[in-house]
């Protein structure tokens, strides 16, 4: 793994470790991987379980709207940074607690796009020993791709193309896998926040808005198919959704109480079911989607947002269902660490 985490003054630092004899063989401690979203920073603590593979042994989560406001000033708020502070100091005392040799921790849109990153970064390096590592759009989808392949059905990797899409608090990532030749990856700035943010609705919510809202992600994507994914088809893809928007519909669609990863992995949701789960999430006001089997309460207010994109999505592509992932960029980078 190339370290180990030592706590020192509350903080973890890494420490080479010394170079196994041949003959000795080194137990394989459990490693971790964090993932510093624009809404939800995630952690993730698994144990080897064999040559590129892993078995996960915690994961939490935490919404701390890192990426609020990013779009209006350019920069990350005070608040935001200290939640997430917050946060991440709970994961890695869990992380040890777990035994976790190996850390790594990675950032996406909000992170790359604002102005004061780097004072958050050295922050986080200086009271948490945490050093974080800024994943450029084509390597979030690429990671992205590569978590969802680790659980996704047998059956559904001989398809002749697969349109991966992870739709995040900031950005959407798209990954296609395409039989022969290697893998595209690509990235729209339209996420679950930062559409909320552009594209208030209103609570309740006032129908002209929602449409305002309806159009916006018609014109973006069909744009997006039209110049990016149409001329790079092959054959017409099937559709793999992950991230928390896509997961907590099928939790929606399941009224899971208790959310279950199991459940969500491998479940087909169809167009139909898409788009009566995004009526009834518009219809409810904010309050009463955060009581709703299946909706996290601190995501009930961008799940407007969330719930028409991935409608939109299968609308502009012209498919009839998505395979929902639970899986994906945390699972990517264990898969990478292992």
């Amino acid at each position: 793994m190339g370290g180990v985490f030592r706590k020192r003054k509350g903080a973890y630092e890494k420490a080479l470790s010394p170079r196994p004899q041949k003959n000795y063989v080194m137990p394989f401690a459990p490693i971790a991987a964090i993932d510093l979203g624009s809404l939800t920073v995630r952690l993730a603590v698994a144990a080897s379980a064999g040559p590129g593979r892993f078995r996960i042994l915690r994961h939490l989560r935490e919404v701390t709207a890192l990426g609020r406001g990013l779009a209006e000033t350019g920069a990350l708020a005070q608040e935001g940074m200290d939640r997430t502070a917050a946060a991440l100091a709970r994961f890695l005392r869990e992380a040890a607690a777990l035994g976790a040799a190996d850390l790594t921790a990675v950032a996406t849109h909000a992170v790359r796009r604002a102005g004061n990153r780097q004072v958050f970064l050295d922050r986080l390096r200086q009271e948490l020993g945490l050093a974080v590592r800024v994943l450029a759009p084509e390597e979030e989808a690429r990671l992205s791709l590569k978590g969802v392949l680790t659980v996704l059905a047998p059956k559904y990797l001989q398809e002749p193309v697969l349109a991966v899409f992870d739709v995040g608090g900031g950005s959407t990532e798209l990954a296609l896998r395409r039989s022969g030749t290697e893998p595209f990856f690509a990235s729209l700035p339209l996420g679950v926040l930062t559409l909320s943010q552009a594209f208030p609705v209103g609570d309740p919510h006032e129908p002209a808005r929602v449409a305002a809202l309806k159009q916006e992600l018609a014109r973006r994507l069909a744009g997006f198919h039209r110049e990016v994914l149409r001329p790079r088809l092959t054959a017409p893809p099937r559709l793999v959704g992950t991230a928390g928007a896509v997961t907590t519909l099928a939790a929606m669609a399941l009224q899971m109480t208790d959310y279950d990863p199991g459940r969500v992995n491998n479940l087909v949701l169809t167009r139909e079911r898409l788009a009566a789960l995004a009526a009834l999430v518009c219809r409810l006001p904010e309050a009463e989607r955060a009581r709703f089997p299946g909706i996290e309460p601190a995501k009930a207010g961008v799940m407007v947002a969330g719930a028409l994109m991935v409608l939109a999505i299968l609308e502009v592509c012209g498919r009839e269902s998505l395979v929902v992932i639970d899986a994906g960029l945390l699972e990517g980078v264990l898969s990478e660490m292992v």
